[in-house]
């Protein structure tokens, strides 16, 4: 398992609290990157996730292969 700081975790632990969905989590140096597929269009679940994915640095979605994603990602201090 790959060690992400307490930052990370608790934006992770959000995004799934809100979504249900497990999340995808990938490392890099300096930063942090989640990832979820869309949730449904429903506003309860669409306010908890805005409010997690205002905590992070960055976050937007991409659509590849038919499916939209949702990421958030976390720049990492040195």
């Amino acid at each position: 398992m790959v060690q992400i700081s307490t930052r990370a975790s608790d934006l992770r632990t959000a995004i799934e609290r809100a979504t249900g969905v497990r999340a995808d989590v990938r490392s890099a140096p300096g930063s942090t990157r989640i990832t979820i597929p869309c949730p449904p269009d429903d506003i309860p679940t669409w306010s908890e996730l805005l409010r997690a994915l205002r905590t992070a640095d960055r976050w937007g979605s991409v659509t590849a292969d038919g499916q939209t994603v949702i990421w958030a990602q976390i720049e990492e201090e040195s």
